[in-house]
C-alpha cells in the first residue's frame, strides 16, 4: 500500500469522511498547498462538493486557507494535530501518538510503500527470493524474533543459504538468540557483529539490491514494513551500514 492510501485510510479510521482524507492527502502531497480548481481536477468530485469538503476540514482543523487570488488550501501539518490531541489528555493519547506517526510516514520518499501485518509472513520468507547479491540486517534480532518467531527465520536462513547468497549482520542486542546465531555464521553464510544494547527498540532492516525495507511496530504496537526502492537511498544507506561495520569491532 503507497503511504498516501495508508495516511488516508487512517484518517478515515479517525473519523474523517473518505472525500475529506482523500482531499486532505492530495494538499498534504501538494508542499502543503493547493486551490480548489487542483483539488477538483485531482479527485473528479463536482466545484460544490470540493468546496463542501473544504470547508468541513476548515471546521476540524486540517485545512486552513490563504487569502491568495485564487484562495489556496493549506493541510495543517499532521505533527500539529497530533498535538492538539496530546493536550487534550491521556484519553487522547492513542490518538495523538497515530497522528504523531502518520506524520513521520507523511515525509517519507514517493518510492516507498508499507505493508501491514496481514500475510506478513509470507512477505517476509519471500525476501531471500528477491535477492541477487548480498543482504545487511541491521537492528536487534529480538525483533526477528518477537515479530516472527524462529521457526519462520530458520526457513528465512534456509532459503538464503541455498541461494547462495551471503549476509552481513550488525545486531544492537546482547540476547542469547544473537549469540547463538552468530556461532552459526560459518554454515549459514554470514558475518555479525554484536554491539550489546538492553535498550535498543525493536526494530530492524535488510538492505539488498536497491531496495531497503525497515521493520518496526506502530504506536499500537502492530508490525509494519517501510518498502523503499530507490537506488539513491540504497547507496546511502549502504555507506551508512559500511561505516557503522567498519566502526564495530565486536
Amino acid at each position: 500500500m503507497d503511504i498516501g492510501r495508508y495516511i488516508q485510510n487512517s484518517l478515515s479510521e479517525f473519523g474523517l469522511t473518505e472525500g475529506e482524507a482523500k482531499l486532505y492527502v492530495i494538499i498534504l502531497q501538494t508542499n502543503g498547498y493547493a486551490d480548489a480548481s487542483y483539488l477538483q481536477k485531482a479527485t473528479k468530485y463536482s466545484s460544490a462538493g470540493v468546496y463542501k469538503i473544504l470547508d468541513s476540514l476548515i471546521y476540524k482543523g486540517f485545512v486552513t486557507p490563504r487569502k491568495n487570488r485564487p484562495t489556496v488550501y493549506a493541510a495543517v501539518p499532521l505533527d500539529e494535530i497530533s498535538k492538539k490531541f496530546a493536550v487534550k489528555g491521556r484519553k487522547f493519547c492513542r490518538t495523538a501518538g497515530k497522528f504523531e506517526e502518520l506524520a513521520s510516514l507523511s515525509t517519507v520518499p514517493k518510492e516507498t510503500s508499507i505493508y501491514e501485518e496481514n500475510n506478513l509472513n509470507d512477505f517476509y520468507l519471500n525476501i531471500p527470493y528477491k535477492i541477487n547479491d548480498f543482504i545487511w540486517c541491521i537492528g536487534s534480532f529480538e525483533a526477528v524474533v518477537s515479530f516472527f518467531g524462529l521457526d519462520i527465520e530458520k526457513e528465512f536462513i534456509k532459503a538464503r543459504v541455498k541461494k547462495g547468497k551471503f549476509a552481513d549482520a550488525v545486531i544492537f542486542d546482547n540476547s542469547k538468540y544473537s549469540h547463538e546465531r552468530a556461532s552459526r555464521d560459518t554454515f549459514e553464510k554470514r558475518e555479525t557483529k554484536i554491539i550489546p544494547h538492553s535498550n535498543y527498540p525493536l526494530e530492524f532492516s535488510y538492505l539488498f539490491n536497491d531496495t531497503v525495507l525497515d521493520f518496526y511496530k506502530d504506536f499500537e504496537g502492530k508490525v509494519k514494513v517501510l518498502k523503499t526502492e530507490n537506488p539513491d537511498i540504497a547507496k546511502a544507506r549502504l555507506i551508512q551500514y559500511q561505516q557503522l561495520w567498519n566502526s564495530t569491532n565486536q
